[in-house]
């Protein structure tokens, strides 16, 4: 096995692991799904927000468009968010088979040039979602030692 290929395989199994120090926010539901933000995930740039979200669902759900079908119960989300116009744009995502993000059933990535951007209807989850990651500040970068 080459070095690269080493390090691939390392980061990859690093990666479940970045999702389980998330400090996860519920933020919102709506009949079987809660959605949770990671408030240290929050970037702000201008008046964009970008956030990783978690929707949680309590019974399986089918990935669309899969062939051959599959469920999921996890999908976690990069949502960016315009907090002048309360627009969201899903930029990747993963589904998972099971509650706590170790089976991924589907992923998907978008261009972040080309997203489509929807306004959060008022009082839905998108709405508490964009509101929460607008108005929450952004975590301190860790200090230097």
């Amino acid at each position: 096995m080459s070095n690269r290929s080493l390090i691939l395989a390392l980061a990859c199994l690093a990666a479940p692991g970045l999702a389980f120090a998330a400090k996860w926010e519920k933020v919102g539901e709506a009949g079987p799904v809660q959605v949770y933000v990671d408030k240290e995930s929050i970037r702000k740039t201008g008046s964009e927000a970008r956030a990783n979200l978690e929707w949680r669902w309590s019974r399986p759900t089918a990935v669309p468009d899969a062939d051959p079908p599959r469920q999921y119960r996890l999908e976690r989300q990069v949502q960016i968010s315009n907090c002048s116009n309360r627009a969201w744009a899903v930029a990747e995502g993963t589904r998972y088979a099971d509650d706590r993000g170790l089976d991924p059933v589907s992923s998907y990535k978008y261009d972040e040039l080309a997203l489509p951007y929807s306004v959060a209807p008022a009082r839905s989850v998108r709405d508490l979602v964009v509101t929460y990651v607008c108005t929450t500040p952004v975590a301190a970068p860790p200090a230097k030692k």
